[in-house]
């Protein structure tokens, strides 16, 4: 019965993102029940329908469009009601859903009940697409290097490929994140606190306005503020580069995708170390192959650094 619900819960959520994008604000209002309530963080309460609806058709003269909804959940209540939230982007905004309550009439028709939703960034002018493209750099930091702690095969090769993208990022002033991972644990064999190692690499140094996410897990997602940097961002598409490739790069490409970003990852741009498993033994080069091979199977797009610079000639 849940399954039955969330299915249909999901089907009208996607209905009134539908009716959206086309510019049909009438639909979207019709989908709001006769005793709708909607909050709207910073803008205020919304407490009939017609408030509702005036708030939907002033906003429309901004011309909104391109509104996506990701990392989604469905909570069922019972077999008349269930919850929604998500993260939402548009061309002008972004921002979170905290509470959709979706409601069956006696029709058999989803209604939104409740509507709870934050804008965390509004635009005046609507981003371009390599806008919302946003270079990754995760875990480029001094222990994979030499004199680290834990170095990493190619690791020099790849950073300066991750040089070459960030200088590219720099020049036409698109976003950049750097992830640093640092282990609570003080007996961490490496990224241990206040250790020189936990810095990032003097090659790829953030600037002062560039997002610095500093992780304490293998996923980045994990008790960060990554994901609302993404959302404030606007950010729909992650380049990936950095290390280790098993692991950090693996998992954020995972995560990210289930999401529901776009994830491209470049090839030459990756390290890993040499590892042992039983009487097996893998260079670095074929743990970073191995896991682009996994990540190819729905995780992420692979590409060379070459290949996708020359691809951002025309931006």
């Amino acid at each position: 019965m849940n399954q039955l619900i969330i299915k249909n819960v999901m089907k009208a959520s996607q209905q009134w993102i539908a009716s959206f994008n086309q510019g049909d604000v009438q639909a979207c209002i019709k989908r709001y029940s006769k005793n709708a309530t909607m909050q709207v963080h910073p803008f205020g309460q919304f407490n009939c329908v017609q408030e509702i609806s005036d708030f939907w058709l002033s906003f429309a003269t901004k011309k909104p469009s391109d509104l996506i909804y990701r990392n989604v959940e469905i909570k069922v209540l019972n077999d008349k009601q269930a919850v929604l939230s998500a993260n939402w982007s548009m061309n002008i905004a972004s921002g979170f859903i905290s509470k959709e309550l979706w409601t069956l009439a006696d029709n058999g028709q989803w209604y939104l009940e409740q509507d709870d939703f934050t804008v965390l960034k509004q635009l005046e002018t609507p981003l371009k697409s390599e806008q919302r493209t946003a270079l990754v750099l995760v875990d480029l930091q001094n222990d994979y290097f030499e004199s680290g702690r834990f170095e990493l095969e190619n690791i020099n090769s790849a950073a300066n490929k991750a040089k070459l993208l960030l200088e590219n990022f720099r020049e036409q002033a698109l976003p950049v994140i750097h992830i640093q991972h640092i282990f609570k644990d003080s007996k961490a064999a490496f990224f241990t606190p206040n250790s020189p190692g936990i810095e990032i690499h003097s090659s790829v140094k953030p600037l002062k306005n560039e997002v610095v996410i500093v992780k304490h897990q293998i996923d980045s997602f994990i008790n960060t503020p990554f994901e609302q940097s993404l959302i404030e961002l606007g950010i729909q598409k992650l380049i990936i580069v950095g290390a280790m490739a098993q692991a950090c790069v693996q998992t954020i490409c995972r995560s990210a995708t289930n999401k529901g970003y776009e994830c491209e990852v470049i090839e030459d741009a990756i390290a890993a170390p040499k590892l042992t498993y039983n009487e097996h033994q893998f260079t670095g080069d074929e743990i970073v192959a191995a896991n682009l091979l996994s990540l190819s199977f729905g995780g992420a797009t692979i590409n060379t650094s070459e290949t996708y610079l020359k691809g951002t000639i025309n931006f």
